[in-house]
């Protein structure tokens, strides 16, 4: 399984549907914001977002779960199918590393705020 997921994951970033941000993380649910990340970071269709896990306040989840192109997966239990299915992959890089066996499969329990200023620019 986890060698048809690197596979999978191989062919997304060499036909360039896969792309990586250092972490999402929002005040609270706010799908303007979340839909200002896709527009910054250019991806449209069918959008396959991988966490690492289940964000502390749900937040993350909120603020996407409500655009229609979305489909939220956690690391520990994405799925092969989930990868090729999307037209793009949006990975944090901690959820990146969770599939790659680098980091453990929980959530950090503190996010760093840079990613935050870094995408200050998405408005």
């Amino acid at each position: 399984k986890k060698g048809a997921l690197r596979s999978a994951l191989t062919d997304a970033l060499q036909s360039g549907k896969l792309a990586v941000v250092d972490e999402l993380r929002f005040d609270g649910p706010k799908t303007k914001q979340a839909a200002e990340v896709l527009d910054a970071l250019e991806l449209g269709g069918r959008i396959l977002l991988v966490l690492p896990g289940p964000t502390a306040d749900g937040a993350v989840e909120k603020s996407f779960r409500n655009l229609p192109q979305i489909r939220i997966a956690y690391a520990p239990s994405v799925g092969v199918y989930e990868v090729v299915a999307a037209d793009r992959v949006l990975f944090t890089q901690l959820a990146l590393d969770t599939v790659e066996g680098k980091a453990p499969a929980e959530a950090p329990a503190k996010a760093e705020p840079a990613a935050e200023a870094e995408r200050g620019d998405a408005e």
